[in-house]
């Protein structure tokens, strides 16, 4: 064997060596996403074949959290280095695609069809008009077989001209689909001028799956509920939905998608408490100051530094987002929402909606009225603090059916929940004048006193009982040299409603047609010459 021949061999045997050095890039679709209020943990999984030393998956967006990254694998494979390459769109023309690009490609192959047919039909008007033109000199055109060529080329025409004008309708139609998709795809790849590359070294001593997941900021959920109210049962039911947007840069395929309530935060923790201390301020120096007219002489005071402003806005913080039978799952923190089959949203920012189920729970209906702020009775359902996790979130309210309108979902810290479902039209409401004493009588000694009256009357129009609940606020003295004296009738059933001080509550029932009179009033004594405020 000469040298050449040796050479030869020698570089094919290390030519696979070098290629296997050079992995090729892995196929690591997202397998599932975990969406929580104002992000998203992302999920890829990778086939690894035994004796596998590296794994290269590319065409990453370039928007997701670096440092979050995190790679898990089956038993048999270690997982080594890890890094991380970021790269411009224009330096990887394998990753130039956009999840547009299949649907782009079909519209125009259907549009190259149709143009083809179109320039075919042109080609055949192009004959006819030729064939008529030689067909005019051939003979008089009252002959027969003149008359019957002619016949034939107006049908044949007429048809081609017709066929060309249902083209050019297609045509226009898929340029119409077409032209907005191109424009879309364009944005996306000018949204996402940057992709990243993830290259991990391993040891797979055995073949299974490596699982690639990452969060990111440009994704989110938020929850949408619908509260039915039946009046005639006093049944309630509460349905909750969820709307999800993503603009990561990719669009998520058939993938398993999980709801969270849960939001990781920056701070997980609080700050240690610092101790309180209680000292003597040195006595504020004093210096001789000079007014002539309406100057000082003595120096200005030096002016306040300006206060440093940190922006808390990030370039590439994404514009805030604007949500079938699904298991749930409720944490002791938290809840999760799993739907069911595999879902599709795309990366264009259009909300999807999903529901996430509902609850039926039992109201107590009430008309309350609270004539000093409204003089109408309005529809209120009661009802116990349902259980587990429920976000703050838009409420869309409807009454036996009906939509009655749009309110805000939010259960804080009270024990009960209260739902509005608009005004109650049958209950009618009358507001006394109020009466008063004049300041000048009821002095008694250094002492003035004030007495003010007030008098509602509501009626029930409805066909059947309706539970009323009339709220009153009463005058309070914040200060011990204001007497307040009350004296109400009927007495309130709670002089201190939902412990707010002076607040006080009618709760009693009305027969269909039954009106009920309440009065409430207040003898007021305050200091002869003090100012009182909130005197109405």
């Amino acid at each position: 064997m000469n040298t050449s021949q040796a050479s030869a061999r020698l570089l094919c045997l290390l030519l696979p060596s070098a290629f296997a050095a050079q992995a090729a890039p892995a196929v690591a679709p997202i397998s599932q996403v975990l969406v929580y209020p104002g992000g998203a943990t992302v999920q890829r999984t990778a086939g690894v074949a035994a004796g596998a030393r590296e794994l290269l998956i590319h065409c990453l967006p370039a928007r997701f959290e670096a440092d979050s990254l995190q790679v898990q694998a089956d038993a048999g494979i270690q997982i080594g280095e890890i890094s991380i390459q970021t790269l411009e769109r224009v330096r990887a023309p394998e990753c130039s695609s956009s999840p547009l690009d299949q649907r782009i490609r079909e519209l125009e192959d259907q549009r190259a069809a149709l143009q083809a047919e179109n320039d075919a039909q042109d080609l055949a008007l192009g004959y006819l008009k030729n064939l008529g033109g030689g067909a005019e000199g051939t003979g008089k055109p009252g002959s027969g077989p003149i008359a019957s060529t002619v016949d034939t080329l107006k049908r044949s025409g007429q048809e081609a001209w017709q066929r060309k004008h249902q083209l050019s309708r297609r045509l226009q139609e898929i340029d119409d689909k077409l032209n907005p998709l191109q424009a879309e795809r364009n944005r996306l790849v000018q949204a996402n001028p940057q992709l990243r590359s993830v290259r991990i070294n391993l040891a797979a001593a055995r073949a299974g799956e490596l699982r690639l997941s990452y969060r990111l900021n440009q994704a989110g959920w938020s929850p949408i509920y619908r509260a039915h109210l039946d009046t005639q049962t006093q049944q309630l039911r509460l349905e909750r939905l969820a709307q999800v947007a993503q603009t990561s840069g990719e669009d998520w395929s058939g993938v398993q998608l999980r709801l969270s309530t849960q939001t990781p935060r920056s701070q997980s923790g609080l700050p240690s408490p610092y101790p309180w201390t209680l000292d003597i301020l040195p006595p504020i120096a004093t210096r001789e100051v000079q007014v002539t007219g309406s100057r000082l002489s003595g120096p200005p005071p030096a002016a306040a530094p300006a206060p440093a402003f940190k922006s808390s806005i990030n370039a590439d913080e994404p514009v805030a987002l604007p949500s079938f039978d699904i298991s749930s799952q409720q944490g002791e923190y938290g809840a999760e929402f799993e739907v069911p089959g595999r879902v599709s949203i795309s990366s264009d920012g259009q909300r999807v909606s999903f529901a996430l189920g509902s609850e039926k729970m039992t109201a107590q209906v009430f008309a309350r009225v609270q004539p000093q702020q409204d003089r109408q009775a309005y529809l209120l359902a009661e009802l116990n603090r349902p259980s587990g996790s429920w976000p703050a979130g838009a409420l869309q309210l409807f009454r036996d059916g009906a939509f009655i309108g749009n309110s805000q979902l939010q259960l804080g810290s009270e024990e009960k929940l209260e739902l509005f479902f608009g005004r109650d039209e049958l209950m009618r409401v009358v507001v006394e004048p109020p009466q008063k004493d004049g300041a000048e009588r009821g002095f008694i000694g250094s002492r003035n006193e004030q007495k003010i009256r007030r008098a509602y009357l509501v009626e029930n129009l409805h066909r059947q009982p309706i539970q009323l609940q009339l709220i009153e606020p009463s005058p309070v003295a914040q200060h011990e040299d204001i007497k307040v004296q009350t004296q109400f009738n009927p007495p309130p059933g709670q002089l201190r409603w939902k412990q707010l001080p002076g607040v006080v509550a009618w709760q009693l029932q009305l027969a269909p047609g039954q009106s009920q009179r309440f009065t409430a009033e207040y003898l007021i004594s305050t200091p002869k010459e003090a100012r009182v405020s909130g005197m109405r």
